[in-house]
């Protein structure tokens, strides 16, 4: 008797278990959005990326061109994160909306993306955290190889400052970061903006990996590489101790 009653509680208690764990699994949870890339500009790529090198240890590898005048070299952050490395192709100007590559003197970051795998329930998410959202725009990069990686990008309408833009990969395409050189990992990126109220209500909605400072700030970017934990900032570049 004592046999058949240690078994039917244990069946029971197997039951209950199971109907615990299967009902989380019934309910729709919200799309994970992710840190897609950082963007660092520099005046010419080749003298970029060895800077880069330099400082980090670890060396970027040449994306491909986009068509709108730029060419880029990528480094692999984890995690479904990467870092770009931009600037106009040799013989062309920086397009419209983004900052004259001629006049950097060092690495310096000015942009970062956020992405997510489905758009309908990213875009639901943002307004339902008071974002409106602007429609899509398509892009594209074609690499060395000849082959052309395709995603939407949109961003906030009105935006604030240090918003990001959000980028939707097309489904076939492998992410970057799955592609590109490893040995360095995000430490922390701090952003300028001047709305704080917005920049507040979005980090509550999203808890992202950034932090936004004032609009008196500059966006600073620390990596830990295999040469230490280098900072990216408008100002030269540093290199100090990793955190461990």
């Amino acid at each position: 008797m004592r046999t058949r009653t240690t078994l039917a509680a244990t069946a029971l208690i197997k039951t209950l278990a199971s109907t615990c764990i299967a009902n989380p699994a019934d309910e729709a949870s919200p799309p994970r959005l992710h840190l897609d890339h950082i963007i660092i500009g520099v005046a010419d790529l080749d003298r970029g990326t060895d800077q880069f090198e330099q400082l980090t240890g670890v060396r970027p590898a040449y994306g491909g061109k986009h068509p709108f005048g730029t060419h880029n070299a990528l480094v692999s952050l984890g995690d479904r994160t990467y870092l770009e490395l931009i600037t106009a192709q040799p013989g062309s100007k920086s397009p419209a909306g983004m900052p004259d590559f001629a006049t950097f003197e060092h690495p310096t970051p000015f942009g970062w993306a956020v992405s997510a795998e489905d758009e309908t329930s990213l875009r639901k998410r943002l307004e339902d955290a008071g974002f409106q959202i602007t429609a899509p725009q398509p892009g594209s990069r074609t690499t060395p190889a000849g082959a052309v990686l395709r995603w939407q990008t949109f961003g906030l309408a009105p935006g604030f400052d240090g918003a990001p833009f959000f980028i939707i990969w097309a489904p076939e395409v492998a992410h970057p970061s799955a592609t590109s050189p490893t040995g360095c990992t995000l430490e922390r990126m701090e952003i300028p903006s001047s709305d704080a109220e917005a920049a507040a209500r979005f980090q509550r909605a999203f808890a992202l990996p950034v932090t936004f400072g004032s609009k008196d700030a500059a966006m600073t970017v620390t990596l830990s590489c295999p040469k230490g934990s280098v900072v990216f900032s408008p100002s030269e570049p540093t290199i100090h101790d990793r955190i461990e």
